[in-house]
């Protein structure tokens, strides 16, 4: 899987909306995969199907193979093949019923930010900013983006200068 120092990206659902996405060009297997992850659910779901209620969890998606072979401009045995392929490395639950097909992404938590991204961006400086309790005066310290900057005034002070040395 990928590598988290490299980070990640914000890639909204509104993209299966755009133009570019909307081609009839055929899906390479890398687009059929972010389809995949953008058609899963991102929250709990209920759903009819037939006469039946069931719930549709988070990273889960009820579909058929039909309906995804038309939307990637595939065959039916293409995408059934790519689908077990993905089964076999772990990457994709697949659950085949006579009145459609549950897939469910395996690890969906680490492709969907769960929340607005004012929550999650403040939950994210929480947890980085170093915060540190002291039982006995009850006061909280916070390591502060300041001290972040000094960090990195302290690094330039060390490297060398620029203009002729060998670094350039």
């Amino acid at each position: 899987m990928a590598n988290k120092k490299k980070g990640y990206i914000k890639l909204f659902r509104s993209l299966q909306d755009h133009w570019l996405w909307l081609s009839d060009e055929p899906f390479d297997d890398r687009s059929a995969w972010i389809d995949l992850i953008m058609m899963a659910n991102h929250e709990d779901k209920k759903i009819k199907i037939g006469r039946n209620i069931i719930t549709i969890h988070a990273g889960q998606m009820w579909t058929s193979y039909v309906k995804l072979a038309n939307r990637w401009n595939w065959s039916r045995e293409r995408v059934y093949r790519y689908t077990k392929m993905l089964k076999m490395d772990g990457m994709l639950e697949v659950s085949a019923t006579p009145n459609g097909t549950c897939l469910t992404v395996v690890n969906y938590g680490r492709f969907a930010i769960h929340g607005n991204t004012d929550e999650t961006t403040n939950e994210t400086t929480e947890k980085t900013s170093g915060e540190t309790s002291d039982e006995t005066s009850g006061e909280t310290q916070t390591i502060t983006i300041k001290n972040v900057k000094n960090i990195k005034n302290e690094r330039k002070e060390q490297a060398p200068p620029r203009g002729g040395g060998e670094w350039q």
